[in-house]
Parts: C-alpha cells; sequence; structure tokens
C-alpha cells in the first residue's frame, strides 16, 4: 500500500457524517461476505477500492490469528467474539488510522515489526534501500559498523544486525517513542546486543560530538525527513494526521536534514566510508550541486539508484 497519495478534501465531510452505528450492521458469517462488508464501508469514507479491501483482508486476518487473508478457509465462520474484536478495529481505520498502526505490525522483509503512532511506517522502498547496503557489505564481510539516523521503528537496524552478523549498529532518533519501538524491536529477534540506540536531538552539535565518540562508522544510512513543507497538507489522511511530521517534513524543499546530514557525515565516517541515503524524487542534482559547493566536506557523489516504480529514489556518498 501506498500513503503518499493525493489527500481528497471531501474525506473530512464523510467522516464528520459517519454514524457508528453503520458497523453494526456487521455480523458472524464466513470471511468472504465480512470482508466484502468491510471494504464496502472503508470505501465509503473515501479509501480507494483496492486499499480498502486490503485493509478489511488484514484486519479479519489479524483477529483471526493469521498472517495473510488466504490462510484462513474460505468458509470459515467469524464468531461474535471475533467480529466484536473486527468492529473495534475496523472503527480505527474508518478514522483513516493506517492499517499498519491498527494491527499494531507489519512486515519489513521477512521479520514482522511492531507499530505505534505516530512512528514512521516502512515503506517497500526502504526495503529497497537495506538490499542495496547487504549487497554492498556482503561483497566484502568483515566486522563493521553502522550509524542510522532516524531509526525510527527500528526496522533497518533490525534487518541489517539479522543478515549481516559481523556488524554492530549506533541507532538515533529524536522521538523517544521511536527507539523504546526500536529497542523492543530488536529484542524480539535478539539482536539488541549489538545495538546503542540513542534517543537524542541529530541537529545538535553536541549530539554528533556524542554519536562521534562511538565511532567512526563504515557506512551511514538514513530515510530523512525529505518531503517539502508545502506539499505536506496534501499526503493522504492516513500520512497527515497520524505519521510524525518530524519524520516527514523537509523544509522548503525537503532537503534541510538531508544538507545536515551531508555537512555532518565526514566527521562520524571512516576514510572510504558510505553514506546511503532515501530521498525525494528529483533531489539528487540538488544534493551533488551542495557536495560541489561545499568540497571541504569531503564527501562524493557515487552514485544513485532507482525505486521499483524506476524513479531516483536512493543515493550513495562516500567519504574521501
Amino acid at each position: 500500500m501506498r500513503w503518499l497519495l493525493k489527500f481528497k478534501r471531501k474525506d473530512f465531510h464523510i467522516i464528520r457524517n459517519f454514524n457508528r452505528h453503520q458497523l453494526c450492521c456487521t455480523k458472524p458469517g464466513d470471511v468472504k461476505n465480512v470482508c466484502a462488508e468491510l471494504s464496502r464501508k472503508f470505501q465509503n469514507v473515501g479509501i480507494e477500492k483496492e486499499e480498502s479491501h486490503l485493509s478489511a483482508e488484514y484486519i479479519i486476518a489479524h483477529v483471526l490469528g493469521k498472517k495473510m487473508f488466504h490462510q484462513i478457509p474460505k468458509k470459515q465462520i467469524i464468531t461474535e467474539t471475533q467480529i466484536d474484536k473486527i468492529k473495534q478495529l475496523a472503527m480505527r481505520r474508518l478514522q483513516r488510522m493506517p492499517v499498519q498502526y491498527v494491527i499494531q505490525e507489519w512486515d519489513f522483509h521477512e521479520f514482522t515489526i511492531k507499530l505505534s503512532p505516530p512512528v514512521l511506517i516502512p515503506r517497500p522502498e526502504t526495503e529497497e534501500l537495506v538490499q542495496h547496503v547487504i549487497q554492498d557489505v556482503e561483497e566484502n564481510m568483515t566486522s563493521q559498523k553502522f550509524l542510522e539516523v532516524g531509526c525510527g521503528s527500528g526496522a533497518v537496524t533490525l534487518c541489517l544486525l539479522a543478515k549481516l552478523p559481523l556488524i554492530s549498529a549506533v541507532a538515533c532518533d529524536i522521538s523517544d517513542i521511536a527507539c523504546h519501538l526500536t529497542m523492543e524491536n530488536l529484542t524480539r529477534y535478539q539482536v539488541q546486543g549489538r545495538a546503542n540506540i540513542l534517543n537524542v536531538d541529530f541537529r545538535r552539535q553536541e549530539n554528533i560530538q556524542l554519536i562521534s565518540g562511538l565511532g567512526p562508522f563504515d557506512f551511514i544510512i538514513s530515510n530523512p525527513p525529505y518531503v517539502p513543507t508545502a506539499d505536506i497538507d496534501d499526503l493522504d489522511p492516513e500520512v497527515k494526521r497520524y505519521e510524525d511530521k518530524l519524520a516527514l517534513d523537509g523544509g522548503e524543499d525537503g532537503l534541510d536534514f538531508i544538507r545536515h546530514l551531508l555537512s555532518v557525515a565526514p566527521m562520524l565516517l571512516k576514510k572510504g566510508g558510505k553514506l546511503w541515503m532515501e530521498t525525494g524524487i528529483e533531489q539528487h542534482e540538488k544534493i551533488k550541486d551542495f557536495i560541489t559547493d561545499h568540497p571541504g566536506k569531503e564527501l562524493e557523489f557515487v552514485k544513485s539508484f532507482v525505486d521499483f516504480t524506476n524513479r531516483e529514489r536512493f543515493c550513495l556518498l562516500q567519504k574521501d
């Protein structure tokens, strides 16, 4: 599912006038009929058809103790107790809460990540970024230490630690909720012993010095805020209402945090160390311009990578 879609203002009118009792017609029955009814109700509040159907499937599967809807026998009867639980979760989705927050978990690679608002929901694009890093590290499998800037749910750090047993991590985030969630997810997969989690504001110089003392790092990875401020109001209700704006808002051109990261990365990286970033579309030329205009920063723009939509989404830089 993609959350960075255009926001339809008519959704406010629909939701304001939504009657809680509309769900009361949901009653015990087979999974197919319950799923179809939930899907219709989600569409009635402005959720797109495909997304409505997927949301219904995820909620029903979650309540019935399954990972995916197709694992449920098609003729299974949903009990009254299960219907009551489905109603509770459906009410949250009807208020445009992301289904990831509704069921409080989501898959990232092969790991199931616990989630809670307002911590940013991991996107498929970020899975791609992690795969690029894994392939790069595996080409020179040595003991390495990396820094994740803006760890959120901990999905990235977890995945890298679990798949690359010789590496260790420092993960930082300004949100204490995010840091607690990161620790919980790392502990779930028993990799917390190789991670140092810091609840700090990365933009403060004293915290850069603190992090520097835990380095130097072989690589830095970050999915920083990169949405231009003027575009925030156009995001889907799921994003705009529930996800942390600090993790989204990149300033006037979307590059405020990225420029800061480019400025401090050289003092955190080893010689030859790498900086991996997920970025907004059409930001790479501006990043190259920043590097050219600041030659003393010791960074070289190495390569752009496209995402599954064939648009430039990730970039690799390296310390000279």
